[in-house]
């Protein structure tokens, strides 16, 4: 009978228990946080997207707007042309919305013409003019407005701030002057509500983890005091079965001892006492005919006195178990116990290149001499089947007998932990196997015999 030892307990109750719950744990947390991601990211894109869609339909509002404006001067063929063109340019510069919004004019060529906040730049040409990151803005602009109107995006300087920020115009062409006119909005509002988003996933994503955490601590506390509580709970069961077992095992030896010491009582004792007699008569007789007979008569009492007590010497500890093997060791039990008694008795066995450990040997040997002596002293029965074989990976030891079997309450006795000296034998029949990892059963019937089964791992004999 093992016990657990508390360092084991404790490492099973983490493998059990707290790795498990840990990985469930981290898995729903990598799920809920990967779906959670990616929800943002659907969600600032669709945002992106359509905050995007809003600027450019203001974009072509406000140019639309700047056009019907200037489209009396414009489209007025009396008026000089270089006269509607100056108008036309005072217009544009003086319309503004927003904080920093305008509009701007130039040539097909790249001149620049209207620049409200960087009137500096008026007059001069800038067709290969660059964002920082190399795009050729302008020439961009002008290509998309001669082919109806459209977008380009692009870094540029903000009048209110001191770097270059991301922005989206809109142009379209004055074809008959050969002119490009058009509006730009900055994006960085649209970058700060993704990083208003993203912060916010980022902050529910701590509290989240926190609370995660806080309730795998919670429930690994829970699970170290089960464990601890466990783990008293088998100390202390432990500590009771292994009294219970130390008086099994006191008692049992007792009971070999009471048996060893009746057995060389009336046995030996008896032969012993009964030649010595018969020795003492020949000293004492003078008729030479009547001294052989007690001569021989105490010759043949030493020597039943020797059978008996190489007997009690085989039952204690075969030779054929250590010197042969299992199986010698039960089939020289069998031819003593068929020469003592009328039983008959089969065994048949199939283990053949089967090594065992020494101490699972010894366990099928007594239980085995244990439920054979049950038959002789209890069953009544006539014959005996013995078999050992092997099943996959189990090797399976049955007893069976054609006796008066046992009551139900008889076999209950022998499986408690407090079993009467009657069904001891059952008991430590029972102990031994258990002690080796194997399984034990007995079934019996009124009147139809008794079987016991046992059942071995084979890795583990």
């Amino acid at each position: 009978m093992g016990f657990v030892s508390n360092r084991r307990l404790t490492i099973n109750i983490i493998l059990l228990s707290v790795v498990p719950l840990i990985l469930v744990v981290v898995i729903v947390a990598g799920i809920l946080f990967s779906q959670a991601k990616q929800l943002v990211e659907e969600q600032v894109a669709l945002t992106r997207n359509n905050v995007l869609s809003v600027k450019k339909q203001e974009l072509k509002q406000y140019v639309e707007m700047a056009v019907k404006s200037i489209e009396p001067y414009y489209l007025n063929e009396e008026l000089d042309p270089i006269v509607a063109q100056r108008i036309v340019t005072e217009k544009l510069s003086q319309l503004t919305y927003g904080s920093d919004g305008y509009f701007f004019a130039y040539t097909w060529n790249g001149d620049a013409l209207v620049l409200p906040y960087q009137k500096e730049r008026i007059g001069k040409n800038w067709w290969e003019v660059e964002d920082v990151r190399g795009k050729k803005l302008l020439q961009e602009l002008i290509y998309v407005a001669k082919q109806g109107g459209g977008f380009v995006d692009y870094l540029w300087h903000k009048p209110s701030a001191k770097e270059p920020l991301p922005k989206l115009s809109y142009a379209i062409s004055l074809d008959k002057w050969q002119w490009m006119v058009g509006t730009g909005v900055y994006l960085d509002d649209i970058e700060d509500q993704v990083t208003h988003m993203e912060s916010g996933f980022d902050q529910n994503v701590g509290k989240t983890s926190t609370a995660l955490f806080g309730v795998m601590f919670i429930a690994v506390s829970v699970i170290a005091g089960l464990g601890a509580s466990l783990n008293l709970n088998v100390r202390r069961l432990a500590n009771e079965q292994l009294g219970v077992l130390n008086q099994q095992i006191i008692d049992s030896q007792e009971t070999e001892r009471q048996r060893v010491s009746r057995e060389l009582h009336d046995g030996v004792n008896q032969l012993l006492v009964a030649a010595k007699y018969r020795l003492d008569n020949v000293a004492h007789e003078s008729n030479q005919t009547v001294k052989d007979e007690e001569l021989d008569a105490s010759k043949k009492a030493m020597e039943q006195a020797i059978v008996e007590l190489r007997r009690i010497s085989r039952d204690l500890r075969p030779p054929q178990l250590d010197d042969l093997g299992l199986v010698a060791g039960i089939e020289a039990y069998i031819n003593e116990l068929g020469h003592r008694t009328q039983l008959e008795i089969i065994f048949e066995h199939d283990i053949e290149g089967v090594e065992m450990l020494p101490e699972v040997e010894t366990t099928l040997y007594r239980v085995v001499q244990e439920a054979l002596h049950n038959v002789e002293k209890h069953a009544s029965a006539q014959g005996v089947d013995i078999v050992m074989q092997r099943e996959g990976r189990s090797l399976i030891l049955t007893v069976s007998d054609d006796g008066v079997g046992m009551k139900s309450r008889d076999l209950q006795l022998g499986t408690g932990t407090r079993a009467s000296m009657k069904h001891m034998g059952i008991q430590n029949m029972r102990e031994r196997i258990q002690a080796i990892g194997g399984s034990f059963k007995i079934t019996s019937d009124a009147g139809d015999g008794t079987e016991v089964r046992i059942i071995l791992n084979m890795e583990y004999v």
